[in-house]
């Protein structure tokens, strides 16, 4: 049936329904009202989760006014940059927050996007299921239906946990009825202005958080094949008339899979690269502890309810020892009202059930847990689990949010008769219901609050122009109290924290930034220039123009950094008890340097005093020009060859490969080599073999020494 003027709830109804949903959200967040330009709900884990969505909404908000695109930022691991695309962005939140965010500030905007993901989770979850039960009979029970089933959605376990662990993309919860709304009603009045609006809300879940994205998008297909499944001819008035045969409505079929040819066309460039690129820029996550549910952890009552979360999370820690993430509770007012829904229901909706239990199949992972114990039995996951980009990807879990979904859908088909019974005391049961979802199922007690302070030298920094080394550095280590800095002085740093991190290679190796970091120096390597003069000048060639300490964070090491900032040459330019700052110097005849990338083993030592480093098959060389125009250098190599002769081919950057041979004995080889501006990587390979005794082991030169000039 089509809604019209009559079945679609009026304005009014559309009024209460975010008034309601509003007033809920103060209740289960509160105190955070009174805060909102101070603190945020975070847990302990939440507290870094939640600045970096914060850096999201601000760095959104900066991109947009600045011309600049939000998917690519300068200001995250300087030099080289970051593709935001894959990554935590939550465009679409940070859009929305947008005004906030330009007149209050990023720490308020986050505040209201969590308080609209209940609001907006609530309301659009109302649009959806108003729409699939909608009735010409009676408007007004299935209006107050669908404003419970909203409330169900909103408020559940699973969503309150995002909401404490401060993880603002799977918080974030609303744009996925918009997308089952827009889908249903392509599926049943097919036409390219649905199919266009199905497919954009499809992108539009996807850059919220590619987890719900990626979800959507199966789901979407398996509507398509659901919807397209209809009798294949009229079912016959005579009862005794055997019923029609289930076809497959092939138009119905390709009508649902619009969105999906929509959505693969505008994402074609970046599917590509990700073949490409998928695990080296995002990692592969299989072998790391997989956040799947227990077929248990649906049925579980609210593990943050003040009264009896505690005994809740203790009993499945019981059966899970160590494991994270796992509440995807569906909520217990929500569980009851759906299960009644189904008994009246499910025949007119069995598509929706249908859907509902292969989203939380899927939730269940890999493998399948049943109270505690591995079945053995592989879940549908797995058939997904190596596909490049979802490879990456360890959190399953958050299927549920399409089962959650379907059971506020139910639970509103469950609630409608009670309601239409009650007559006049409907408002009554509406109020006790919605007080029963919060006060057992959304309320976590009182929200915890955090608040990180802001280093007072960083509210006068002047504008740009270099970038900043943070220390202790984090590089993707749990922690973004950078990431919140930057919000206020807008510098580039050094690393930075992001859901997967990229190759970076100058965090691990470049001198200077590597001694700072891990706190070890090797004061007589192989190169030359070496320390201290090399770690210097290489930090003035990436344009860092300060070192800051920030006390606290280092703790018992800032008296070893401090001597190592004196080693370097270093004086400082401010401090006060937060942080001290030391300028770094620009050389005053800049000259080319080289470091050691990855590749090459430890510094070794005989009794003579020869010190070197082996290599394997391969190795790589970081060279720098800190000048504007190319520079010849020669690059002198001390080496010899482990056992026998041996060839080394070298490649500097993307030109052609050449070739040398190094013999038995210690030798030394120029190579003549011309540097354009900036960094240069010289690829080094050459034949290795195990020594005796080790076979894990491969070598195949020894350095002594290299030195550019």
């Amino acid at each position: 049936m089509r809604p019209t003027a009559t079945t679609r709830p009026r304005w009014p109804s559309h009024a209460l329904a975010l008034l309601v949903y509003t007033l809920l959200a103060l209740v289960v967040t509160f105190p955070l009202p009174l805060h909102l330009g101070e603190h945020i709900i975070a847990n302990q884990p939440g507290q870094v989760d939640g600045y970096l969505g914060i850096w999201n909404v601000w760095w959104t908000a900066h991109a947009l006014t600045t011309g600049q695109n939000p998917f690519v930022t300068p200001l995250l691991f300087h030099p080289q940059g970051l593709d935001l695309f894959w990554q935590t962005l939550s465009l679409p939140q940070g859009i929305l927050a947008l005004p906030v965010t330009l007149t209050a500030g990023p720490l308020p905007a986050y505040n209201l996007l969590i308080l609209l993901s209940f609001i907006l989770g609530g309301y659009f979850a109302f649009l959806f299921i108003a729409y699939v039960l909608r009735d010409t009979v009676d408007r007004r029970s299935a209006t107050l239906a669908a404003l419970i089933g909203g409330a169900v959605y909103a408020f559940a376990p699973f969503h309150m946990q995002k909401v404490l662990d401060a993880q603002l993309e799977v918080a974030s919860i609303q744009w996925l009825p918009l997308w089952a709304l827009a889908t249903a009603a392509l599926l049943e009045r097919p036409r390219w202005p649905l199919a266009l609006l199905s497919g954009a809300a499809l992108l539009m879940v996807g850059l919220g958080t590619w987890y719900y994205g990626l979800f959507a998008l199966i789901a979407t297909g398996l509507m398509a094949g659901l919807w397209a499944l209809r009798p294949a001819a009229a079912p016959s008035a005579t009862l005794r008339q055997p019923a029609a045969p289930v076809g497959l409505h092939i138009a119905t079929l390709l009508w649902g899979l619009a969105p999906i040819v929509l959505w693969f066309a505008v994402m074609t460039p970046r599917l590509l690269a990700l073949l490409h690129t998928g695990d080296t820029l995002l990692g592969d996550a299989r072998s790391e502890q997989q956040a799947y549910a227990d077929l248990l952890s649906f049925w579980l009552p609210n593990p943050n309810h003040p009264l009896w979360g505690r005994s809740v999370t203790t009993f499945y820690e019981r059966l899970h020892p160590g494991e994270i993430l796992w509440n995807v509770s569906l909520g217990m007012v929500g569980i009851a009202l759906a299960l009644y829904g189904l008994t009246l229901n499910w025949r007119a909706h069995w598509r929706w059930l249908t859907l509902g239990i292969f989203a939380a199949a899927m939730a269940l992972g890999a493998e399948i847990f049943v109270f505690g114990r591995n079945t053995g039995l592989p879940g549908p996951y797995a058939l997904i689990r190596d596909l490049p980009g979802v490879r990456s990807s360890h959190r399953p879990n958050h299927f549920v949010l399409i089962s959650l979904l379907t059971t506020a859908l139910f639970a509103a088909a469950g609630a409608r008769p009670l309601l239409a019974r009650a007559g006049r005391g409907a408002p009554l049961l509406v109020t006790a219901l919605l007080a029963g979802i919060i006060a057992i199922d959304g309320t976590a007690g009182a929200a915890p609050l955090f608040q990180r302070p802001m280093p007072r030298a960083y509210l006068s920094m002047p504008p740009p122009d270099g970038a900043l080394l943070p220390i202790p550095l984090h590089l993707n280590f749990s922690n973004s109290e950078h990431l919140w800095y930057q919000t206020r002085h807008h510098w580039p740093i050094i690393g930075g924290f992001i859901g997967r991190e990229p190759p970076y290679p100058l965090g691990h190796y470049a001198p200077g930034i590597k001694e700072l970091r891990f706190g070890r120096v090797e004061r007589d390597d192989i190169l030359s220039p070496g320390w201290p003069d090399l770690a210097r000048e290489t930090l003035a060639a990436y344009t860092i123009r300060y070192v800051v300490f920030h006390h606290d964070s280092m703790g018992s090491s800032l008296p070893r950094m401090r001597d190592l900032i004196a080693e370097m040459g270093l004086g400082e330019s401010y401090r006060d008890e937060q942080v001290t700052f030391y300028p770094i110097p620009a050389p005053e005849r800049p000259r080319p340097l080289a470091y050691l990338g990855p590749g090459w083993g430890d510094l070794e030592q005989d009794a003579t005093g020869t010190r070197w480093r082996w290599m394997g098959n391969e190795a790589q060389v970081f060279l720098l020009n800190p000048t504007v125009a190319p520079r010849p250098v020669r690059l002198t190599l001390d080496l010899e060859a482990f056992a026998r002769p041996r060839p080394l081919t070298a490649r500097l950057g993307d030109a052609a490969p050449f070739t040398l041979t190094i013999s038995r004995a210690r030798m030394r080889r120029t190579l003549h080599l011309v540097l354009p501006p900036g960094e240069t990587v010289l690829y080094l390979n050459a034949p290795a073999d195990p020594p005796p005794g080790q076979p894990s082991r491969r070598l195949s030169l020894a350095f002594m020494g290299m030195s550019i000039e």
